[in-house]
């Protein structure tokens, strides 16, 4: 049974400081000219050969592991130039008009065969590339997507989340914290087998975006002059109000509304709300959610919501009428900038909703982590493709103990195809509330464990032998992105206005041994050989067992 391996994207730990906004170096082939790759537009790609020489230019000024894959033997980019650009001009068609559509076809397999043969040999797992092709003589077009290692007919079999999630969540003990939201599972809690172990997983680096709590120091503190706050002397100048005729019912409607900015403006002084503001400060300094924060923000947003509603037609009942209406809706229109822009009331409902839905990621995981409650712990990365490099300092950085150099990252330094910058020292950095001291730790990886995965292990073992890597290889993708114009190599661009559509990283990266394990992985510690076709089918029963799992234990149970 085969397995296609993700591509999943990662953001680099450091970025470096360059400009790319002109090309001015020539490139290593004196008779081929260098071109901005931006410049291209869909009119300089007439034919395969010149789709073919668009990439060419692009990937030789943009790709960052020249050297090393011509240093290993396994790329030529010259050659490979001398080698297909004859075969990409031997091919007649370009779906253009009259030409036959069963020619069209057999020349698109044929280009779409030498684009997988060029590119099968990159070793950076994160590149790939979108070609369009035509269809046929009526500008319909396909598009394929093209990387390194795509002609590998086999993949190791992995360990997919969902399936973990299945048969782990009822290894846990009753207090795991455990989640299958759409874009992020997660599960944290101690084995039930071995519980002086605890067992983390989650489905790909997207923590910080659905746990993290920020509580800023201040809320409802609206500063001298602003214009969006509302007073009842600008209700009383309202041409709207003075407008009511009738004295009785002018003077009841004004009052129902000095009323509710009064209840609004008196939230800020009401005791939910300064009993949500202290233990603010505490968790500010502490980062722990006590109980006595997730009860405060609880009274506070029940108060909050306990406000009266004042864009709607309750509060004003009977008195609301044609009469009543302009001034109404004015006062609507003012409170809604009072309460949403000058008091920032949304801010306050935010915070406290993050600590009610966030708080128990915390309380179970994050702070006994801190307190030295965790003394062992295997954190599952098998199938976690990566995601978001600010989990770096999130989550990875609270098992850091220690500065520590994890990697080296480079980029290029001009155009020319081996014009790269120094390495530069990728360094761990312990975290404010990580752990107090060093424990055991095993890593579990497999060949879906991409990006942020991979970073976060050679940061992990960079801390000393406490920290063990179990199971698979990793996938070998470990080069960085980063924004457009910052590098002179790596693009992200549509090129030919989409003809190429490029996901280049800028950045190269090898391991703290100096060994580039791009398109080979990290070595494991402790090597599990993959599941089998058997095991792969049996994963979805609660009683999987699982060699992976059960190698940690043995590591763990032994220290």
């Amino acid at each position: 049974m085969k397995r296609i391996k993700r591509k999943i994207t990662i953001f680099s730990l450091s970025i470096l400081s360059l400009s790319s906004l002109t090309v001015l170096n020539s490139c290593s082939s004196d008779d081929i000219t260098i071109t901005d790759p931006r410049r291209f537009t869909a009119n300089d790609i007439n034919s395969y050969a010149d789709l073919f020489e668009v990439f060419w230019k692009t990937m030789d000024q943009q790709y960052n592991y020249f050297y090393e894959q011509k240093d290993q033997g396994g790329l030529d980019w010259d050659n490979v130039y001398k080698t297909y650009y004859p075969k990409f001009a031997a091919l007649q068609t370009y779906g253009r008009p009259n030409e036959d559509d069963g020619q069209i076809n057999e020349d698109y397999l044929a280009a779409s065969q030498y684009f997988k043969e060029i590119m099968h040999p990159l070793i950076d797992r994160h590149f790939s590339v979108k070609i369009q092709f035509p269809a046929t003589n009526k500008s319909i077009i396909r598009t394929v997507t093209f990387y390194g290692g795509m002609l590998d007919e086999d993949t190791p079999n992995v360990y997919p989340f969902a399936e973990k999630y299945g048969y782990m969540k009822n290894r846990v003990d009753g207090n795991a914290f455990m989640s299958n939201r759409s874009g992020l599972g997660i599960i944290a809690g101690n084995l039930i087998s071995n519980p002086d172990i605890y067992y983390l997983s989650f489905s790909q680096f997207a923590v910080t975006n659905n746990f993290k709590i920020t509580l800023a120091d201040k809320y409802l503190n609206p500063g001298k002059g602003n214009a969006l706050l509302l007073t009842e002397d600008i209700l009383e100048a309202r041409e709207e109000l003075k407008a009511i005729k009738d004295v009785n019912m002018r003077n009841a409607i004004k009052q129902v509304t000095f009323d509710l900015l009064k209840e609004y403006n008196a939230y800020s002084e009401s005791n939910a709300y300064k009993a949500f503001m202290e233990e603010v400060v505490k968790f500010n300094q502490t980062e722990i959610v006590s109980n006595e924060l997730m009860l405060s923000a609880q009274n506070a947003l029940r108060e909050y919501n306990a406000l009266p509603k004042y864009d709607v037609i309750t509060p004003y009942g009977a008195l609301y009428n044609a009469h009543t209406a302009d001034y109404v809706g004015a006062f609507i229109s003012l409170m809604n900038n009072h309460v949403n822009f000058g008091y920032n009331f949304p801010e306050l409902t935010r915070a406290l909703s993050q600590v009610l839905t966030r708080g128990e990621f915390y309380q179970k995981f994050l702070n006994p982590l801190h307190t030295g409650e965790i003394k062992k712990i295997i954190i599952d990365l098998r199938s976690n493709g990566g995601g978001a490099v600010v989990d770096a300092r999130f989550i990875s950085d609270r098992f850091i103990t220690k500065n520590a150099v994890f990697a080296y990252q480079r980029t290029r330094e001009g155009n020319g195809r081996f014009n790269y910058t120094p390495w530069v020292e990728a360094k761990t950095k312990p975290h404010n509330f990580g752990i107090p001291k060093d424990i055991p730790i095993a890593i579990l990886t497999d060949k879906n464990s991409a990006s942020m995965s991979e970073i976060t292990t050679m940061m992990l073992k960079s801390q000393g032998n406490q920290v063990v890597s179990v199971g698979d290889y990793s996938a070998g993708a470990t080069a960085g992105l980063g924004t457009v114009d910052d590098f002179n190599g790596g693009t992200r661009d549509e090129i030919a206005e989409g003809k190429l559509t490029f996901y280049m990283p800028l950045l190269a990266m090898k391991d703290a041994d100096g060994v580039v394990v791009e398109g080979v992985g990290v070595k494991p510690n402790i090597y599990v050989t993959p599941p089998t076709d058997s095991e792969l089918e049996e994963m979805t029963s609660p009683n999987f067992v699982d060699r992976v799992v059960n190698e940690a234990i043995k590591y763990l149970s032994s220290k």
